[in-house]
């Protein structure tokens, strides 16, 4: 038990750490028209159900 404390769980917390770096820092790279929000459609009635 005090192996997985020293060891596994502080690797385990510096990976997720790195992993979220990279994520957020690869949206910087991204081309702007990826980068931006989908767009959200809007219903306009029960018409479109059909």
């Amino acid at each position: 038990m005090q192996f997985i404390r020293q060891q596994i769980i502080p690797f385990i917390t510096i990976a997720i750490a790195l992993f979220a770096l990279v994520a957020v820092t690869a949206r910087s790279f991204i081309a702007t028209d990826l980068a931006e929000p989908a767009p959200i459609e809007t219903i306009t009635g029960s018409s479109e159900l059909r």
